[in-house]
């Protein structure tokens, strides 16, 4: 019976043998790897992001063998640096694919192949993938052999080719090259968050809620995408990315908000297409602003340009009404691109009463070459009933033009241009910007100079048209040319030995000039009295000069001029005994020459005192002042060129009581004549500044100098040939630096000679003088930040002129990328709490009158400017310019401006409250430019007062 028991027993263990051998070989074999610090006994994902059995293989408890040889691998994997456990996944996942399927009856992984360097070795035929995938993360890899299936927990982060994917979870198939990647709960500050897999293919990036990639095919279907394209973003419930990046998007979203989990506006679309770097096409399509839908306003299609470079396209015209002009539909136009350095945009406007009209705009430029920019702009104003008072029909036109060349495209020789140039009726009737309303001169010039490496010659030509837009003058300069040799010195020996000689001082210099010129009307520029009119001659300059110095201290500078001058017209006169009046005879064309010349010898010298508060004591704060003295004095000499021998003046007879007067037939042209009259006079003057020298911490020698004046000069003459009242006027000025980026400067002109009650000065001096004129200014910007890296249209120290517009776009002709730029943020600072600028400028002078007193009257006039900025909350900004006239006790021309930072909008007011050019005008809109035309506009036009 014993013998029965045991035999029992024994067959019970074979059995019980057999069925553990059994069922552990029938388990799956799963290879799991813990990051550094991770225990093999707690393989279990407390931090799961939502339980999945489906996803996460189960853990089987292992044998004891099974056991130790995981511990083995254990102890090898956490043995290695990080660097390799990252690239163990490459070689891993390599090495378990390629095995045969039969291979798994054996125990392939009693192996270590914690060793084996699949780099090393070539791919298997059948590889996973054509390249290599590499990853890292900061849990667990989990390997399921028989699944074929890779884990990634924690800040995963898998590279393959050109495309990366971070997440929290990671699931790849290999057998299906399929990769599913989610998020997981977390916190931030406080609040609940869910973080967002990021998926990067070249230079696209997304941010979903899930994805599934396949790395064989790259198509990729994800959920809850949101994609920045251009300006704008892109969120899809449901998306679909192709092999060539193009994105079908279902249900989804494009705003310009980044705010994208909850934007603050969007467009809805029922279904689009993005083919990144191109456009957006849309089905069906609405608005929602802060989550209400405004079915109203849907389209049944759209396309959105997202391309950041220029194309060619329809440019959006803007509507309204003008009380003078009538409902208006302006700025229709088409934008085109020629070719990479030029564009062109041609826009046009039409009005219900009869005006219209156009303009044309191209910008070109070429890297390390040239750049510039061509305006025209054309108006037919048409306002009021034919035949009434207020009835007006007149055409305008502005022409601009500007061009720079790089200085080192064509180095020796520069040419540019800065053309403006506009009908009188154009400030008035159809100018946009508020500076060009207010100015009354417009000044266009056109240049270009060349000079010769290694020869003393130099080239200048400039062609130049000013405009006085209030009596409709121009002045014309077609051309002016100089040719210049600067100094050289004739005597001078090659090769020099010892001092030099007194005559090699001696030195030269040689200038010609050529200019053509007439000041006309706007009606007359065309016409045959203009062409002669005009005043052109030719000059020629020689001045020789030397310098000695005398004694070490004086400065001897002696000189003689030479001009001469080449004329080609003369004009005399002659009176006529029968009409009792001068007649101007027939222009006598032909070449005339003239020529003058002066002598002169100047002496200066420099005297230096100063007074040292060292001498005492070393700590003094002040340690030094120093006086310097320029004084000055010279001699000049000049014939007299109207004796009868030179031939340049005649004496006409100008009444019929036989008075007669002294005239020059060539002051018609452009250098007039040479002087009358002999001259033989002394000039004088006097510079002084004053310094001081004080100890500072701050600078790395201990002290630092201050100028308390920098300039303090008085000057004048004596003429010694006159018959009386020989000084001069006496010219003062003065100039000092306060502190920092504040300074006065100070100029007046006194008039040493006492006058009559009835206007007429007389030969009796009295000090220190009348002021005769005078006119000094001074201004300071004060601000809250020193930082200018970006302009800002509420910083007044670096707003461009262009920019100064008080109100938006009124009238409707602003470049569009202007105002674009105008409603940008980042033309807002409102991290600039404020700043706030003035100046003041006085202005003071004479006209000697008959008044039966002092024999003069005073004119005085005495502005006030000031602008600034000021933020009344974080998101609400004030701007404001003015100015104040003191003799007429009024303001001038003044405006203020309230913006409003709305995140992904912006609202503004401005308002110019009186004055000719009184008006207000309201908009809200959309801050970038893909959707700029997204906004709602209301004003008063300031054209509404003009008529």
């Amino acid at each position: 019976m014993d013998k029965i028991r045991v035999k029992y027993l024994l067959s019970a263990t074979v059995i019980l043998l057999f069925a553990q051998m059994v069922l552990g070989g029938g388990t799956s074999r799963t290879a799991y790897f813990p990051a550094a610090g991770d225990s093999v006994q707690t393989p279990s994902r407390a931090d799961s992001i939502r339980p999945d059995t489906s996803v996460r293989p189960p853990f089987i408890t292992p044998s004891r063998r099974e056991a130790r040889r995981q511990n083995r691998r254990n102890a090898a994997f956490n043995a290695l640096s990080q660097q390799e456990k990252d690239s163990l996944f490459s070689a891993q996942v390599d090495s378990l694919v390629a095995q045969k399927a039969d291979s798994l009856k054996t125990d392939s992984l009693a192996t270590d192949t914690l060793h084996r360097d699949s780099v090393k070795k070539p791919r298997p035929a059948g590889a996973f993938l054509d390249d290599p995938i590499s990853g890292k993360n900061t849990d667990s890899l989990v390997y399921d052999v028989r699944n074929k299936l890779v884990y990634i927990y924690n800040q995963g982060d898998v590279t393959y080719q050109n495309s990366n994917l971070k997440a929290d979870y990671m699931r790849i198939n290999m057998d299906s090259k399929m990769v599913y990647a989610y998020g997981k709960p977390d916190s931030l500050e406080g609040k609940a968050i869910v973080t967002k897999p990021e998926f990067t293919e070249g230079s696209a990036t997304y941010q979903m809620d899930t994805i599934t990639y396949n790395l064989n095919s790259k198509k990729a279907k994800i959920k809850g995408v949101a994609t920045q394209q251009g300006d704008g973003w892109l969120v899809g419930g449901s998306v679909k990315k192709m092999p060539d990046n193009t994105i079908n998007i279902e249900h989804g979203k494009y705003t310009t908000c980044d705010e994208t989990d909850h934007p603050h506006f969007y467009l809805a679309m029922t279904k689009a297409k993005v083919i990144p770097g191109k456009k957006v096409i849309t089905g069906p399509a609405y608005l929602v602003m802060e989550d209400v839908p405004i079915y109203f306003l849907g389209i049944p299609e759209g396309f959105f340009p997202i391309n950041m470079g220029p194309k060619s396209g329809l440019l959006m015209p803007t509507y309204g009404e003008e009380y003078s002009k009538g409902f208006f539909l302006r700025d229709l136009g088409y934008y085109f691109t020629l070719g990479e350095y030029a564009d062109l945009a041609v826009r046009g406007g039409i009005y219900t009463l009869g005006s219209w009209e156009a303009s044309a705009a191209s910008r070109y430029i070429k890297r390390y070459k040239y750049s510039g920019s061509f305006n025209m702009q054309y108006s037919n104003v048409k306002t009021g009933e034919k035949g009434e008072d207020d009835y007006i029909k007149q055409s305008n036109f502005r022409i601009q033009w500007t061009h720079s060349q790089d200085a080192k495209a064509n180095p020796g020789s520069t040419f540019s241009a800065s053309v403006n140039f506009a009908t009188s009726g154009y400030s008035r009737y159809s100018a946009t910007n508020l500076n060009d309303i207010l100015s009354t001169q417009t000044n266009s010039t056109v240049s270009y100079s060349k000079n010769w490496a290694g020869t003393p010659f130099s080239l200048s030509a400039n062609m130049a048209i000013s405009q006085n837009s209030q009596n409709k003058t121009i002045s014309i300069t077609l051309p002016t040319m100089v040719f210049n040799v600067s100094r050289f010195y004739p005597f001078k020996r090659k090769e020099k030995t010892g001092k030099d000689r007194w005559y090699e001082k001696i030195s030269m210099q040689y200038t010609g000039k050529m200019t053509n010129s007439v000041t006309t009307t706007e009606s007359e520029v065309f016409s045959k009295e203009t062409l002669e009119n005009m005043k052109n001659g030719i000059e020629h300059s020689i001045p020789v000069s030397a310098s000695f110095n005398l004694f070490n201290y004086i400065n001897l500078s002696p000189s003689v001029n030479y001009n001469e001058k080449w004329y080609f017209k003369k004009v005399e006169f002659e009176w006529n005994p029968v009409t009792n009046q001068t007649d101007t005879l027939p222009t006598n064309y032909g070449f005339y020459r003239l020529y003058n010349y002066n002598f002169s010898v100047s002496a200066s010298t420099t005297v230096y005192g100063m007074y040292d508060f060292t001498k005492k004591s070393r700590n003094r704060k002040i340690q030094a002042i120093r006086h310097t003295l320029t004084p000055s004095f010279g001699f000049s000499y000049a014939p007299d060129f109207s004796d009868q021998k030179y031939g340049y003046y005649k004496t006409r007879q100008t009444d019929s009581t036989g008075r007669f007067t002294t005239y020059s037939p060539y002051a018609v042209n452009a250098y007039g004549v040479p002087s009358s009259g002999r001259s033989m006079s002394m000039n004088f003057s006097l510079s002084q500044n004053l310094e001081m020298k004080i100890l500072s911490k701050r600078d790395t020698s201990g002290v630092k100098k201050i100028k308390l004046i920098d300039e303090l000069r008085i000057s004048g003459s004596y003429n010694f040939l006159a018959d009386s009242m020989g000084l001069s006027n006496i010219p003062v000025s003065f100039r000092t630096t306060l502190f920092n980026n504040f300074g006065i400067n100070l100029s007046l002109t006194l008039d040493p000679y006492r006058v009559s009650p009835e206007g007429k000065r007389y030969n009796k001096l009295f000090f220190p003088g009348r002021v005769v004129s005078t006119g000094w200014s001074f201004g300071y910007t004060f601000k809250s930040r020193n930082d200018r890296t970006e302009t800002a249209i509420n910083d007044i120290t670096s707003i461009p002129p262009e920019y100064q517009n008080p109100f938006y776009d009124p009238y409707g002709q602003l470049d569009p990328v202007m105002r674009r730029q105008y409603m940008a943020q980042s033309y807002y600072d409102f991290s600039l709490p404020w700043n706030f600028g003035f100046n003041y400028a006085v202005n003071y002078s004479i006209s000697y009158t008959n008044n039966g007193t002092t024999g003069y009257r005073k004119n005085v006039t005495q502005t006030v400017g000031f602008n600034g900025s000021l933020n009344v909350t974080p998101k609400t900004g004030i701007t404001f310019q003015g100015g104040y006239d003191i003799k007429q006790r009024k303001l001038t021309t003044s405006s203020v401006s309230i913006t409003r930072d709305l995140h992904c909008w912006q609202m503004s007011f401005s308002w110019i409250p009186f004055g000719y050019h009184r008006s207000w005008s309201f908009n809200i809109g959309v801050k970038a430019a893909s959707l700029s035309d997204l906004k709602y506009d209301k004003s008063q036009s300031m054209y509404d007062n003009m008529y």
